[in-house]
């Protein structure tokens, strides 16, 4: 394996890692946001409110999101292994 391929392989790892991670990332923010708005708005400080409502929103989120992440990385990690060992 030449340093242009390890690079290559390298740099789609990475880009995997953040696209399998955004939609949880951007849940999670939305939801904390809107959370906040709404304890703001009513002057309510509990904070396991906000933490419960996020938690349950990034669990359904990550089931959601689990095949598409699922069979990407499975793609992802069939193509190293071509990579790898050459037949």
């Amino acid at each position: 394996m030449d340093i242009d391929t390890l690079m290559r392989v390298t740099t789609r790892g990475m880009l995997l890692c953040m696209y399998i991670s955004l939609p949880v990332v951007v849940v999670a923010a939305v939801v904390g946001l809107g959370v906040s708005f709404l304890q703001a708005i009513t002057s309510m400080q509990d904070q396991t409110l906000s933490h419960g409502v996020k938690l349950i929103a990034v669990t359904i989120a990550i089931v959601i999101a689990a095949p598409f992440s699922a069979a990407t990385l499975l793609h992802f990690a069939n193509e190293i292994m071509l990579i790898a060992v050459p037949q």
